[in-house]
């Protein structure tokens, strides 16, 4: 799509299509999308502040906050083809760009205190929520204690994560010019496996359905309990926090995992193995610099601290 075919925005992403880091890319000349990503990493290096999932406007299509926690200081920056606009000032060039800048330096120090509060007063809200939460779970749980079996309820098994070192060992031999099939063929099958059930049960739970970690059958139903025909148990809820508790990936990087997917699946040599592992090795770096994405998708297919994860995609990098 040519974004000179396109008079705005909200042409280029309507309602049914909300933005990705790498559209945005794609929308904005080089120099625009340099001061956006810029600015997302000084205000989260600065302020500890991040962009939001952007929200849709009838006026003016998907726009962004700027906040944390769920309390914003700033509502619907603006996209536009020139530039993007925060609160009237377009930044559209790097005069604007330390025009902005210094605008919302003083702005937060004149909401500083407010949003301290708010995020405060949001805290011990959802600290009494949990303990409503924790109190309404026990009841249930009780009212199905005689149907639990305790060694085949909630057992878990979600695929590995990525060994960052074996990763950078095979950097170092493709550097060195040796092609390690094996070890590619490993990387890119546990990339893969995370990928697609990431994504697959992410599509199952939206459909009230689970997957079976003991046969892999799928398990529908209307209650929180779940029973597979292997005798193995469920609880609808503990599989999605399960779910996110391993970081399954899905979400904002969705896209990339179709098409990692897709194409790991007809990859035959190891070159097209390897550039579709430093494709994705690429992704990872892009959303760990943005800011704009809330989570760094490295995180789900990784093993390791977020520093130790973000040393070495620096260091693949270069």
């Amino acid at each position: 799509m040519c974004t000179s075919q396109l008079n705005s925005f909200i042409e280029y992403f309507p309602k049914n299509n909300r933005p990705e880091i790498t559209g945005l890319q794609l929308f904005w000349k080089n120099e625009i999308y340099n001061l956006f990503t810029e600015f997302s990493e000084y205000i989260l290096n600065k302020y500890d502040l991040r962009f939001g999932i952007p929200v849709w406007s009838s006026k003016y299509g998907w726009t962004y906050r700027i906040g944390k926690s769920g309390v914003y200081i700033i509502n619907g920056i603006q996209i536009r083809q020139e530039g993007f606009v925060i609160d009237g000032i377009l930044v559209d060039g790097h005069e604007n760009y330390q025009s902005a800048l210094n605008y919302f330096h003083d702005l937060y120090i004149n909401k500083e205190a407010w949003f301290h509060k708010k995020i405060a007063e949001k805290n011990k809200q959802q600290i009494q929520r949990n303990k409503n939460r924790i109190k309404r779970e026990q009841e249930e749980l009780l009212n199905i204690k005689d149907k639990i079996i305790p060694e085949k309820y909630n057992i878990f098994r979600w695929p590995s994560k990525l060994d960052i070192i074996k990763l950078k060992h095979l950097y170092q031999m493709d550097a060195a010019g040796i092609h390690d099939n094996i070890l590619a063929d490993e990387i890119g099958l546990v990339l893969y496996i995370r990928c697609k059930l990431g994504k697959e049960d992410m599509e199952r739970m939206e459909q009230s359905i689970i997957r079976c970690h003991n046969c892999n059958a799928n398990i529908s139903g209307t209650s929180d309990f779940r029973e597979c025909t292997c005798g193995y148990q469920y609880s609808f809820r503990e599989y999605k926090r399960s779910y996110r508790k391993n970081n399954m990936p899905t979400g904002s990087a969705a896209k990339i995992f179709e098409s990692f997917i897709s194409n790991w699946e007809h990859a035959g040599i190891y070159n097209e193995k390897m550039l579709l592992i430093d494709s994705l090795i690429h992704e990872f770096h892009r959303s760990m610099i943005s800011g704009t994405i809330n989570r760094r998708v490295a995180i789900n297919f990784m093993d390791g601290t977020r520093k130790n994860i973000e040393n070495i995609l620096n260091e693949l990098a270069r």
